[in-house]
């Protein structure tokens, strides 16, 4: 375990030797990499601390000394995760724990889980090199192989789950860090995810697929962290230069989600809900069925939540004023069967009461009949 900093060391320490685990402590990247060198760890944690330790450098650094190690980088922000994802490719897996210094006790979840898995995997491996030795009795060890394998497959997949859980988190805290930058989105990224889900179940979306479905509408505003605050924050409309600026988001949405393996499956739904059927939306100018149905479902999702709920200039219109909208721009914005679908079903009608208590989006992104 790596940190800068004595006290914070201590503290990381004494959490993780509950687990009952022999726990080395290191200041700096030599340190820590000359006792790797003389003993191999399972599980390494790093600090990282913009500016001032690399964490994430000295993970890198020890896939030579414990290519099989557990590795975690512990960053104290959603940013701060979002920062990493513009390093150069590695050569090793690096599980990021965003958690602040009050909410430290996850790591040792985290690295609890970890430590199962890496012992489960050992285990299988030292089954198979015992039932090996003796070609003679090949047959009956396969039998016992099999049905441990079965027994250690069924722990392996609890404990992915947990990991997966821990990362579903993390993933959520950068939709957090989307409506921290811009306090009128506050509760607009959760709404579209709603909106999306239930458009998906009656339009016949794959079962399947719902959970990616609902990250990429959950974080369909990712790239609005790259937006200058100038532009995202302004109150008036905003000029040429500054739209350009501001429809760079789904890219720089994109370019974040193809560097994180768990936001691959969702990357239309990322770079292409500003898409319009007619073909005169953005960045990639698709036209009518060539648009992913992800984004289409997502736009027309993000679109009636930006009419329906207030903003710092309006008031939110009523359904059925949101409804009519939508009709009147089907087939030139969005796709005119999942705007039957979702007016005729009033799908809109979900958390409908509840608007009026929820801080939302100003109006730079509410294209809903604009020509921008």
């Amino acid at each position: 375990m790596a940190h800068p900093q004595p006290e914070a060391l201590g503290e990381l320490a004494e959490l993780l030797g509950q687990l009952g685990l022999q726990v080395e402590t290191a200041r700096s990247t030599v340190e820590a990499l000359n006792k790797l060198r003389f003993q191999p760890a399972h599980v390494i944690v790093s600090q990282q601390i913009s500016g001032s330790f690399d964490g994430i450098g000295l993970l890198e650094a020890s896939i030579l000394h414990a290519p099989e190690a557990l590795r975690i980088a512990l960053v104290s922000s959603p940013d701060e995760a979002v920062e990493l994802d513009y390093r150069p490719a590695h050569g090793g897996t690096i599980i990021r724990l965003v958690a602040r210094p009050s909410e430290r006790s996850r790591l040792v979840v985290v690295v609890g889980e970890g430590v199962k898995l890496l012992n489960l995997v050992e285990q299988q491996r030292e089954l198979v090199r015992k039932l090996s030795v003796d070609q003679g009795k090949l047959q009956r060890r396969e039998l016992l192989l099999d049905t441990v394998v079965k027994e250690r497959t069924k722990e392996l997949e609890e404990s992915y789950e947990k990991l997966k859980a821990a990362n579903r988190q993390a993933l959520f805290g950068l939709a957090e860090a989307i409506e921290a930058k811009d306090p009128y989105t506050k509760g607009h990224c959760g709404r579209v995810a709603a909106y999306s889900l239930v458009l998906a179940k009656e339009m016949g979306y794959p079962a399947d697929g719902l959970e990616t479905l609902e990250f990429g509408a959950f974080l369909h505003d990712i790239g609005k962290i790259g937006i200058k605050d100038a532009v995202l924050l302004k109150p008036g409309p905003l000029d040429d230069t500054e739209w350009t600026h501001m429809r760079e988001h789904p890219v720089k949405g994109y370019e974040i989600a193809s560097k994180i393996e768990m936001l691959k499956p969702i990357m239309s739904a990322v770079r292409n809900h500003h898409e319009r059927w007619d073909g005169s939306g953005y960045p990639d100018k698709m036209i009518a069925e060539s648009i992913p149905v992800a984004a289409r479902i997502v736009a027309i999702a993000d679109a009636f939540d930006a009419m329906a709920t207030d903003r710092p200039y309006k008031k939110a219109l009523p359904l059925e004023e949101c409804e009519a909208v939508l009709r009147k721009t089907a087939g030139k914005m969005y796709d005119p069967e999942l705007i039957t679908i979702f007016c005729d079903r009033h799908l809109g009608a979900l958390y409908h009461d509840d608007y009026d208590n929820l801080p939302v989006e100003d109006g730079h992104e509410a294209e809903v009949a604009s020509s921008k």
